[in-house]
């Protein structure tokens, strides 16, 4: 094959496989479920000028102290308090492929880092820690350290607004 078909083939060729490596990253997604025991109704809001803005709030009356529980396996990569700011105490579970799940605002955490989790194990309590208002999770899936629109049972949350969701976390 002559240079030049070898350059041409070659500049065609390249974004096809920066496609399909982007791709390949989308389809590696755990299949997320909800943060919540099997069967329980929680309330999800997303509203702009939330940060991230992907993020949701999962709320239900009387939830302080509910259990919360890991939405895919992974290994727990950080757990902090930022005391009465921000995410309060807070933990980030590693999925591999680059994402990520972010718990925050809780009351108690019940992991360590470096500690692998299955689906569905309590990880921490709901709580209203740091800059919180109230009692409520506030839940974040990322993917190379940005929040991405969520999705639990294989469907993306509604965006803007607030809907219930049953846990099939089971």
């Amino acid at each position: 094959m002559s240079r030049i078909r070898r350059a041409f083939v070659a500049a065609l060729v390249a974004p096809l496989v920066g496609l399909v490596l982007t791709q390949g990253e989308a389809v590696a997604a755990p299949a997320f479920q909800m943060p919540f025991p099997c069967g329980q109704v929680w309330e999800g809001q997303t509203r702009t000028g939330h940060s991230p803005a992907n993020a949701v709030d999962l709320n239900r009356a009387n939830d302080l102290g509910d259990a919360v529980v890991a939405s895919a396996g992974g290994t727990v990569t950080r757990v902090a308090n930022e005391g009465s700011t921000s995410y309060g105490r807070w933990i980030e579970i590693g999925h591999g492929g680059g994402w990520t799940t972010r718990y925050a605002h809780l009351s108690v955490q019940r992991v360590s880092v470096g500690q692998a989790v299955t689906r569905g194990q309590r990880i921490g309590d709901v709580g209203s820690t740091g800059g919180s208002s109230g009692p409520h999770l506030h839940f974040e899936e990322r993917l190379n350290g940005v929040a991405q629109r969520i999705v639990f049972n294989g469907s993306q949350i509604f965006y803007w607004g607030t809907r219930n969701y049953t846990s099939r976390n089971c």
